[in-house]
């Protein structure tokens, strides 16, 4: 990815999650969020913006440690994936029977 895909500082992402800079650190520490970095600055995508918000909005609603709201939206986002796979494989059987 390149410079224009990442939209928002380090500054800024904490003012749209509402998250201090040293969490934020966190979350990129533990891989829940990547940034771009270029040349010590910070940049993070709107993907990273609504990631960092899913995992909050997990941690809050089950009342887990940052760990265990990152294992859960992992499994969510495993499970979104094998439901889109097994979809399309429902679609290709249908098209090769029909």
């Amino acid at each position: 990815m390149n410079r224009s895909d990442f939209e928002y500082s380090l500054a800024e992402f904490c003012r749209i999650t509402r998250l201090d800079a040293d969490y934020v650190r966190e979350m990129v520490e533990v891989g829940i969020i990547e940034p771009h970095i270029e040349q010590d600055y910070w940049y993070f995508s709107g993907t990273a913006v609504t990631r960092c918000m899913k995992v909050e909005r997990l941690r809050q609603d089950l009342e887990v440690n940052l760990d265990g709201a990152v294992l859960a939206l992992e499994l969510m986002e495993r499970n979104r994936r094998l439901r889109q796979k097994i979809a399309y494989l429902e679609q290709l059987i249908d098209r090769l029977s029909g």
